[in-house]
């Protein structure tokens, strides 16, 4: 698993989990951007994604428009040390507490929960394997924080990283971000 995939799982995850918190102030469906940023203790990913930033940037015209295109059609970019995306989230996602986790296969224990916060651990059968613990405060409808630490391996190494995930809501239309897949 490359950096990029990694950071798209753990965001992914980190989404789920906040699907998960059954609160007073419910999420709002529509389109959503889960904004991440990840610090990892050998900073090799940190490394891994402005590498990738700047083979994106060195690519010829088209060839960069096409990656971006691609990425865009997902509902995902990258830049300034983020990992940015789109997602749909249906009024029936929100009804279930779930948002399916569309890289890897990741379970989750719900560890503590009230109304706005909602404590998890998590394993992500992806490769390399993925396990942590992460908390989602819900600070309203249409705006939430998560932090994890995951455990992995990079380069065949162990390695904990720190993410950061904000939530917002942009607007009831989806636009062209279909709904992820079930």
């Amino acid at each position: 698993m490359n950096a990029c995939q990694l950071t798209l799982a753990i965001a992914f995850a980190a989404a789920s989990v906040a699907a998960h918190a059954q609160t007073t102030a419910p999420l709002k469906p529509g389109l959503w951007e889960q904004s991440a940023t990840l610090k990892s203790q050998s900073g090799q990913i940190e490394k891994a994604m402005a590498d990738a930033e700047a083979q994106i940037a060195r690519l010829p015209a088209e060839q960069r428009r096409q990656i971006e295109a691609m990425m865009k059609a997902r509902g995902v970019s990258i830049g300034n040390g983020a990992t940015t995306v789109r997602m749909c989230l249906t009024a029936q996602d929100i009804e279930r507490g779930n948002i399916p986790v569309q890289t890897g296969d990741c379970a989750q224990q719900v560890l503590s929960r009230d109304d706005t916060t909602l404590k998890v651990s998590f394993t992500c059968q992806t490769n390399p394997p993925s396990r942590g613990v992460g908390e989602v405060r819900l600070l309203s409808p249409t705006s939430t924080v998560a932090t994890a630490q995951v455990d992995t391996q990079v380069n065949d190494k162990p390695e904990r990283i720190d993410t950061t995930q904000k939530g917002t809501w942009i607007g009831d239309d989806c636009g062209d971000i279909k709904p992820l897949a079930r």
